[in-house]
């Protein structure tokens, strides 16, 4: 695990997603003489002080220009440096939208997005500061992989997968103190590769993100009840990994996709834009955040009020198998 031990893992699920990334971003300048920071004003809140303090040379913060901030990383990796941009998903892309489409994506360059705090995790700072259309955004961009890492383990892969991968990557980061740990020991992530954690034939769930905890709960609940419930974690959303999907379509009575994202343009939509090529698959359910702005409040008030909670997942299966 890159000498990432049980007991790091620990300490990082107490932190949370931001401690991770400016870990694993630390760790990868100490390794990569190439690897630069970046960010908006959020060197502190970001975690990345230290990067700032040990690698004056390989770090810079733009200020409140976000706009800016893509377009200048761009000019990194054109000069032959892999960039980290860091930045709030309430902004990034929202506000970056054009600059990462024309300055990264059509330029097909090797610089890498990290956004925090994704999904409703800014809680009761209200619908300005959540993240539920940032996946839709980035999917409409040629060129760009977008990641949602699940656990503090995978977090730090991701990264690392991103940092190996060659052109535009986005990685959306969720999960905050008190992140659940999944994988317990060291796994192969593999960009475009879904991970299988549980087997089942009746109901397939399909999540990404930090989601993920409540959808193993949720099929350890049906399965209590006799009902066989299957797991995976798509970690990368785009490119989706077909071949599980293929084997979902073929195997499964009903698909339920679960993301801390609005019902429009995220996993479901890209599941479901996968299976409008085939005949006779199975239902698919989108259980998200909807099409709508959320009634202010913390995290767990939120998913709770949408339905992504374990209990409501596993009720959600048995009422429509």
């Amino acid at each position: 695990m890159n000498n990432i031990t049980s007991e790091k893992l620990q300490e990082w699920s107490k932190a949370g997603h931001r401690t991770i990334m400016g870990e694993t971003l630390y760790m990868l300048a100490q390794e990569r003489d190439n690897v630069v920071v970046s960010t908006a004003d959020l060197t502190p809140t970001a975690r990345l002080t230290k990067i700032r303090d040990d690698f004056p040379e390989r770090f810079f913060d733009v200020g409140i220009a976000e706009q800016n901030l893509i377009d200048f990383t761009a000019g990194l990796s054109v000069e032959g440096l892999l960039p980290f941009a860091v930045d709030m998903a309430a902004i990034v892309p929202m506000r970056c939208a054009e600059q990462m489409r024309v300055s990264m994506a059509y330029m097909n360059l090797n610089a890498k997005v990290i956004s925090i705090e994704a999904g409703v995790r800014f809680g009761p700072l209200g619908n300005t500061h959540y993240a539920m259309d940032d996946i839709a955004v980035v999917r409409t961009m040629p060129n760009f992989t977008i990641l949602c890492p699940a656990d503090p383990l995978s977090v730090h892969k991701a990264i690392i997968a991103a940092a190996d991968h060659e052109g535009p990557v986005y990685i959306r980061l969720t999960g905050g103190p008190g992140f659940p740990v999944i994988y317990k020991e060291d796994f192969d992530f593999q960009i475009g590769k879904a991970i299988e954690l549980k087997e089942g034939k009746d109901v397939a769930f399909i999540s990404t993100g930090c989601q993920l905890a409540e959808t193993v709960a949720a099929a350890e609940a049906l399965e209590a009840k006799g009902i066989s419930s299957r797991v995976i974690d798509m970690h990368t959303v785009k490119p989706l990994d077909k071949d599980i999907l293929d084997s979902v379509f073929a195997e499964n009575k009903l698909i339920i996709t679960v993301e801390e994202h609005s019902s429009v343009g995220g996993l479901g939509s890209a599941v479901a834009e996968y299976k409008a090529g085939f005949s006779n698959t199975p239902r698919q359910i989108i259980a998200s955040l909807g099409d709508k702005f959320q009634e202010v409040g913390d995290h767990k008030y939120i998913t709770t009020n949408a339905g992504l909670k374990a209990p409501a997942l596993a009720a959600l299966a048995e009422a429509n198998l």
